[in-house]
């Protein structure tokens, strides 16, 4: 991970800063450069190039949710975590009126 002008650049692919958010803050207990973690952020960050939601899933403990929480962090961005289950249903989502 690379600071670059108004953003984090991960390879060829970026991710811009939230607006009006901090400078780029990279965590020092957070190591983007780990090869295990330099590959998975790099699909993340590949996948946030698309204007879709994106869904990690996996065993517990994998690093899924500290890789994230990182990413948000350094790009000033607000993280909503959603933990989903088998036994997640609809309305526990939406709601019911």
């Amino acid at each position: 991970a690379k600071a670059v002008d108004g953003g984090l650049a991960f390879g060829s692919f970026r991710v811009p800063l939230a607006e009006g958010g901090p400078q780029v803050e990279l965590d020092a207990n957070f190591d983007f450069g780990a090869p295990s973690t330099a590959c998975n952020v790099g699909r993340l960050v590949r996948a946030l190039q698309q204007p879709k939601a994106v869904l990690l899933e996996g065993p517990p403990g994998l690093g899924k949710t500290a890789t994230v929480q990182a990413l948000a962090q350094a790009t000033g961005r607000r993280l909503l975590r959603i933990n989903l289950s088998e036994q997640t249903d609809l309305l526990d989502l939406l709601g019911s009126d």
